[in-house]
């Protein structure tokens, strides 16, 4: 498992084939407890950067802090608490798998970016994905291999409740752990349900211009945890997936990198 350090110079060289980072004043959105608002003003020169987080305490355990060129305070992707034209740069990094309403964010995203400036994003799992569920239950609020084994691949989108139980009995011998994986993957509003096919038309609607679009793929649940490339999407699951009327071509995209543009006339 890679360190915080090492997940945020991985985003961060990403970023820089896109944009400099020296000299702008950056807003980082779902910034969790504020590792990367950090590692970006140790290890390169912005203007400033601030970063936004709804759930700091609840979640994270941290309050609202700030230093000489960064602060951390609550806010919300849906309504950014900024005026119109306040930052060269927007980012987000495993954020936008739970933002709610993905158009309202990029409407704000666009509102508060400078012209020519640049929002750049990477996040996973998709919900369309073989692990979309995105159940968290392993140590430090990270993903548990043994656990994600054990949860079908795609069997979110094709089974109810009660036969996801049914499964998950046959498998686990932990009930409270079966009672979370249920809560999590029926009941959670952490995590926003867009297909594939969703995202690109918000994508393509946000009124930016697409300056990359990468989507990463697997079609094995373990994919992006262990690097797992054998396929596990069977013929039974896609017979299944059809009938829930989800699109086959969505199952394999695991996550996406975007670079979007604001251009001053649009």
């Amino acid at each position: 498992m890679r360190t915080s350090d090492e997940s945020n110079a991985m985003f961060c060289s990403y970023l820089l084939k896109h944009t400099n980072i020296d000299g702008k004043r950056i807003l980082d959105i779902g910034c969790g407890n504020g590792d990367l608002v950090k590692y970006i003003t140790r290890n390169y020169s912005p203007q400033y950067v601030i970063g936004i987080e709804p759930f700091l305490k609840e979640q994270w355990g941290v309050g609202e802090s700030s230093s000489e060129n960064w602060s951390i305070v609550s806010g919300n992707a849906h309504n950014l608490d900024f005026d119109d034209n306040s930052f060269d740069l927007v980012v987000s990094f495993s954020t936008f798998e739970h933002i709610g309403d993905i158009r309202k964010a990029l409407s704000e995203i666009k509102r508060v970016l400078r012209p020519f400036g640049k929002f750049y994003t990477e996040f996973m799992p998709i919900w369309t994905s073989a692990a979309g569920h995105h159940f968290l239950d392993g140590a430090q609020n990270w993903w548990n291999p043994a656990h994600i084994a054990s949860i079908p691949p795609w069997g979110h989108l094709y089974m109810g409740k009660e036969e996801m139980r049914s499964y998950l009995v046959r498998h686990l011998a932990d009930s409270s752990l079966i009672d979370k994986i249920l809560e999590h993957t029926y009941h959670s509003d952490i995590i926003n349900r867009y297909t594939k096919t969703d995202l690109v038309n918000c994508i393509i609607s946000s009124g930016m211009v697409i300056r990359h679009f990468e989507e990463r793929v697997s079609f094995n649940r373990l994919g992006m945890i262990t690097g797992e490339k054998e396929s596990e999407l069977t013929q039974d699951i896609i017979d299944r997936i059809n009938k829930a009327q989800y699109n086959i071509a969505d199952l394999g995209v695991v996550g996406m990198r975007i670079c979007l543009e604001k251009y001053r006339d649009i």
